[in-house]
């Protein structure tokens, strides 16, 4: 498992507040009845985590097909861990939906089905956390293959006196152009970013789900990452979001996952 990376907090420069203190646009949910994400995590006891899994490669997402058939949802994701860790989340769903009045549906299959699993399914695992976010940013490689894709989960909290704007603002400027780099070069074959609809810092304020193309990708993520902010540092106005990051996000602790799909 990916260690967490402590971060000191910074002090924004001149720049960064001009770009954190623009305007922003609106969140889904500002907007009134817009697009919303579902994250709903999931904990299991060790000795169940194989069986579970197994159960969700079959019975578990066959149900969620289904529910997507019928228009519960728009889409869904699920990711499994790829390493046991007693401290982190085992699975996490991920459940799209076109329009924030549509959660409703999820309400109703909660009552029959908390957290979306089967009665087999909860025997062997249990939902622990339910979050709606807006999402802020996504891309994808028009060659992405789901089936070898190897995920990065990275959760992110707010630093003092950042909300949602100054990060939306943050994110423009500092994390789009990396993910666009890292797609052109072939190693990230998609990637999005949500901000949490509840409370501060509770787990998350912003995630970032980075879909790397397989574990190849996911090797040379270092070396391009590298290359890629290199050449960025000849735009000052990246640069300083760069030199003041730590003062906007901290990150918390990174899980590598893969995802369970539609047999």
């Amino acid at each position: 498992m990916m260690q967490r990376r402590e971060a000191p907090l910074a002090v924004l420069g001149a720049v960064v507040i001009a770009l954190v203190l623009a305007p922003a646009p609106a969140s889904a949910q500002e907007k009134g009845d817009g697009p919303s994400t579902l994250f709903v995590t999931y904990r299991c006891d060790p000795a169940r985590r194989a069986a579970f899994r197994a159960h969700m490669a079959g019975p578990g997402v066959a149900q969620l097909e289904k529910w997507k058939a019928e228009g519960r949802f728009e889409d869904y994701l699920v990711l499994f861990s790829s390493y046991v860790n007693r401290r982190e989340l085992d699975m996490l769903v991920r459940i799209d939906f076109g329009r924030y009045a549509d959660t409703e549906k999820w309400k109703a299959i909660e009552r029959t089905h908390p957290g979306g699993l089967l009665p087999e399914g909860i025997a062997l695992c249990a939902p622990e956390t339910a979050y709606l976010a807006d999402l802020a940013g996504r891309g994808a490689s028009p060659d992405r293959n789901p089936a070898q894709a190897t995920y990065l989960y990275i959760p992110y909290h707010f630093e003092k006196g950042i909300g949602k704007p100054e990060y939306r603002k943050y994110f423009d400027v500092y994390v789009k152009p990396q993910n666009e780099g890292w797609i052109a070069a072939r190693v990230l074959a998609g990637w999005s970013v949500y901000l949490n609809q509840h409370a501060a810092g509770h787990p998350w304020d912003a995630l970032i789900l980075y879909e790397y193309a397989g574990t190849a990708g996911l090797a040379q993520r270092d070396a391009v990452k590298s290359g890629v902010r290199a050449r960025l540092r000849n735009d000052p106005e990246w640069k300083a979001v760069s030199d003041s990051k730590e003062g906007v996000r901290t990150e918390d602790q990174v899980i590598l996952m893969d995802p369970i799909l539609p047999r």
